[in-house]
């Protein structure tokens, strides 16, 4: 959800700060104030193209920032976590910078990045819908796609894709197998490879286990050799010499009142040796067989010699010897080979296909709802000849499995159904994807909606549903509505005024959000070009018969 807008030296607008809730805003005012400003200047955010034209005359940069809570936006918290980034609970900001040389450069909480980083960031967070624009719905290769979204067929779904995924393989694997040739010597060389890999006899994680008995050993043996040195001290050099100074002292006259001292020199003498003692013992108990030791680091030098020959893991080791067991079958028993590839070929097809066959089931049985859903909805737009109808045919098999879907849609009665892509006039269409939206935005997971003057040409009843509409699906996301139709922005939750102002230099773009009264009175101007009495009235009950 767009949060905050930051515009400065962008085309007409000087210096603009928009904070925004969440529901329906509407933006209002005379034709060629710059309110699709706003729209080009959002687009931006979503990475669309950069212009020189965009920065206001005798400006040399225009910035576009926007804050949005990806809290809700599963996609982008992703995609910045895939980055090394985090979203912040305040909101995270997006900036686009245009020089006026037509230099541009994108920014995610003021940190450099891609054009391509922020596009897919923001994914699901906006999506601009104008008259005539290329949109999500208007790709016949998304219709699948959104109909499985709408189905929720997902473990159905996941079976296709994981038993296409087998049959896919396999067949890379045969056709890689047709295409590559060998000789004698390859042969000879790949069963050495495999019989040096064998010979080694290699376990998992026994490499991990060899390095920690190394360390230990390494250890052990600076001990060994320390308590060696200690232990042979004392018995060469120490424990005589202490002997006969205890004895001497133990020896002395008790008249001279030095009990205490013999007392602590012969505990210390006898301390000294039991310490020795303990040491010893330790000594004893180390078991350091330089046979042992040697065949551990002879171990260690061999896998990590097949490491560096075939692999960075011993697991890296045993699948490359696996591949060569591949070749050599393939080399050795070619005709062999094909045939067993061919058996699995066809059992994973078979199993692909059952279970597209599953889901194209679900898909005929579900598409029928949707076809009733979408019907009500463009009834409520005041398109009560629409036929919508979602076509699915057989196809070849994909990874969504082996059907072709296509929005099919009729405007008038005794027409033909005709693909979504390629019908309806500029007022129709637009009013068909706003009906279309409020089923697939919320599956979509689209945060934000924009709606460029999708009213154009319409008006009374028509209108008002639309402003209905949009309220409706400003229920799962954000909804902003640039129009110029009273009937449109009065069920609006907040409504934007844009106007323009001029001096001897320059023509400003100035946009605020209207209180109640203020509102009442633009669309008293919209509706009749004049504020009067009756106007006003007229006014004031659109603005309050719009909001029940």
């Amino acid at each position: 959800m767009l949060q905050h807008l930051y515009i400065k030296n962008f085309v007409l607008i000087s210096e603009l700060n928009l904070d925004f809730n969440s529901g329906f805003s509407a933006f209002i005012g005379e034709t060629g104030a710059g309110k699709s400003i706003l729209i080009d200047a959002i687009s931006l955010l979503g990475s669309d193209r950069a212009s020189a034209a965009f920065v206001a005359k005798g400006s040399t940069q225009a910035i576009v920032e926007g804050t949005f809570d990806l809290s809700k936006d599963g996609h982008a918290l992703e995609v910045l976590k895939n980055a090394g980034m985090e979203a912040s609970e305040e909101g995270t900001t997006f900036t686009r910078e245009i020089s006026a040389t037509g230099k541009s450069t994108a920014r995610i909480d003021h940190r450099i990045v891609t054009f391509a980083l922020m596009k897919d960031c923001l994914k699901y967070e906006i999506d601009i819908h104008g008259q005539r624009d290329n949109q999500y719905l208007l790709n016949t290769a998304e219709h699948v796609h959104l109909l499985d979204e709408y189905l929720q067929d997902a473990p159905i779904l996941q079976k296709v894709h994981d038993t296409y995924q087998v049959w896919h393989v396999l067949n890379e694997e045969k056709n890689q197998a047709l295409k590559e040739t060998y000789n004698e010597n390859d042969l000879e060389y790949f069963k050495y490879e495999i019989e040096e890999i064998e010979q080694a006899d290699l376990h998992i994680g026994e490499d991990e286990e060899l390095e920690l008995q190394e360390k230990q050993y390494k250890a052990v043996k600076n001990s060994f050799d320390r308590l060696n040195e200690i232990v042979n001290a004392y018995d060469n050099d120490l424990s005589d010499p202490l002997h006969e100074l205890n004895k001497l002292v133990q020896s002395l006259d008790s008249d001279l009142a030095l009990e205490e001292a013999k007392t602590s020199i012969n505990d210390s003498f006898y301390a000294m040796g039991d310490a020795v003692d303990t040491l010893r013992k330790a000594l004893d108990s180390m078991d350091l067989s330089e046979d042992d030791i040697n065949e551990m680091e002879e171990r260690l030098f061999l896998i990590q010699k097949l490491k560096r020959k075939y692999g960075n893991s011993i697991q890296a080791v045993l699948d490359q010897k696996e591949e060569l067991e591949k070749q050599v079958a393939i080399i050795s028993n070619r005709n062999e080979y094909l045939a067993k590839m061919d058996q699995k070929i066809a059992a994973a097809l078979k199993s692909y296909s059952a279970s597209a066959a599953e889901l194209s089931a679900e898909r005929k049985k579900g598409s029928a709802k949707l076809d009733h859903l979408v019907a009500a909805n463009l009834k409520e737009l005041v398109l009560p000849n629409a036929r919508f109808h979602t076509e699915i045919k057989a196809s070849k098999p994909s990874y969504d499995g082996s059907d072709q879907v296509e929005f099919m849609i009729s405007m008038n009665p005794g027409e033909d159904l005709k693909p979504l892509a390629k019908t309806a006039s500029g007022g129709e269409l637009s009013r068909l994807m706003l009906g279309l939206k409020e089923i697939f935005t919320r599956l979509e997971g689209i945060q934000t909606v924009i709606f460029d003057e999708i009213d154009s040409g319409v008006s009374g009843p028509v209108a008002g549903a639309i402003g209905q509409k949009m309220h409706t699906l400003s229920k799962d996301c954000q909804v902003f509505s640039v129009t110029h139709l009273a009937p449109v922005a009065a069920c609006a939750d907040e409504i934007y005024f844009v106007s323009k102002s001029s001096d001897k230099t320059h023509t400003h773009t100035n946009v605020s959000c209207l209180n109640k009264q203020q509102s009442i009175e633009q669309l008293a101007v919209i509706a009749s070009g004049s504020l009067t009495e009756a106007s006003m009235n007229a006014a004031r009950e659109l603005y309050e018969r719009s909001r029940h």
